[in-house]
């Protein structure tokens, strides 16, 4: 991988001060990197082909065509809006970036937007620092499902959701048994309203995730 490393970066016309700069990768990392002494995790990995503007297939050295369809190899910024609850809902917090999604899975949802997911109640399918893809929708298309929903209209979180004949039920689905499931049931006064973000999709690791 080292010889692909270092090809990528001269032929994106970066020094490795400049890549290490961008990406605030360390510069001695980069360097051993370069020099094989280690390798870098995927994360890394990414977030470099994205700055040399090149496939992580490349970079691993994979086979790589140039007649391989763009979808196969490439990246897509999509915007990261904020962070969501999975656990006690929290206000959704907007910030202003973007994260790369596989080309593959822009296609399929192209109006999809992430979201961190903070907390455990999701664990079993979204790790706690996560980010989320969001496909925008306004009901309940399949109970069961993971979504993004509003709480009282400002509150935001992330569970599996069921829609009642009058009302919603939103189910954790972690391995932490004190989460437990809450229905909000709008024939009972003070319900709180219950708002569909969107269908959870998918979801990436950022790039200072740790194992």
């Amino acid at each position: 991988m080292k010889i692909q490393l270092k090809q990528a970066r001269k032929d994106a016309g970066y020094t490795q001060e400049q890549a290490a700069e961008k990406t605030g990768i360390a510069l001695g990392t980069l360097r051993r990197w370069e020099q094989g002494v280690n390798e870098p995790d995927m994360g890394s990995i990414i977030q470099l082909a994205k700055l040399y503007k090149t496939s992580t297939d490349k970079i691993l050295g994979s086979d790589f065509s140039p007649l391989n369809s763009v979808a196969d190899q490439a990246f897509i910024d999509v915007p990261l809006f904020g962070s969501i609850a999975a656990g006690t809902p929290i206000e959704m917090i907007a910030v202003e970036d973007t994260f790369p999604v596989p080309a593959k899975v822009h296609e399929k949802h192209p109006d999809a937007f992430l979201l961190k997911v903070v907390g455990e109640s999701m664990n079993k399918i979204l790790p706690n620092g996560c980010y989320a893809l969001v496909d925008p929708c306004e009901d309940v298309e399949v109970n069961g499902q993971p979504y993004a929903v509003c709480v009282n209209g400002y509150d935001a979180t992330v569970k599996r959701v069921d829609k009642l004949a009058n009302g919603f039920r939103l189910r954790p689905d972690s391995n932490d048994p004190t989460y437990a499931e809450k229905t909000y049931n709008y024939n009972e006064p003070d319900t709180e309203q219950i708002t569909i973000i969107g269908k959870v999709v998918y979801y990436v690791l950022p790039y200072d995730w740790g194992f």
